[in-house]
């Protein structure tokens, strides 16, 4: 599972010293940038608007830290969906899909040539198959398995029931078997 970086007592604690003192933001924004910026970067895969999202991200999430209120959700999980809702926006605005899988990164120190070539042949046929799902099901199924979110993280960032969030996943991962089994 994805660490928000501290723990529900202390995010509380450190959303209520924000309010006190602005200047503790920075507390926030050391914690959460690199997580929202990955998690940006996931869902639009363009640099820039991953930077100019997490920007507004941050910009957002301080002019409205008086209106956050702890309700068993971590302040994490608030900037998420904080960034979701910017990344949705863009997409509205431009009328993009989603890119949802990085192709270049490997995590294997020394692979061999041959393995290198085919995860890079599946990791992209696994991103066009992801890129052609309902985005709302690539959405959940990037939190639920890229980021390791709970149900009820998801459902707080995507504006969905639990229940919703679990017939989400259920479908898209129907949908991307039957699209990947498809496209053999």
């Amino acid at each position: 599972m994805i660490s928000f970086g501290t723990t529900a007592v202390d995010g509380r604690e450190l959303v209520e010293r924000i309010k006190r003192d602005k200047a503790a933001f920075l507390e926030l924004y050391d914690t959460y940038f690199l997580k929202v910026y990955n998690y940006v970067f996931y869902r639009t895969f363009n640099q820039a608007d991953a930077e100019e999202l997490t920007s507004q991200t941050f910009l957002s999430a301080l002019e409205h830290i008086d209106r956050y209120e702890y309700r068993n959700i971590p302040v994490g999980v608030w900037l998420f969906k904080i960034a979701s809702n910017a990344v949705n926006d863009l997409y509205r605005k431009k009328g993009l899909t989603a890119d949802w899988l990085e192709t270049d990164s490997l995590r294997d120190e020394n692979p061999l040539p041959e393995t290198v070539v085919l995860l890079r042949v599946e990791k992209e046929r696994l991103r066009k198959e992801l890129q052609a799902l309902p985005a709302l099901q690539g959405q959940a199924l990037i939190l639920r398995y890229l980021y390791e979110l709970s149900y009820q993280e998801i459902s707080e960032i995507m504006d969905k029931s639990e229940g919703s969030v679990k017939q989400l996943l259920h479908r898209g991962l129907r949908n991307l078997r039957k699209r990947m089994v498809d496209h053999e």
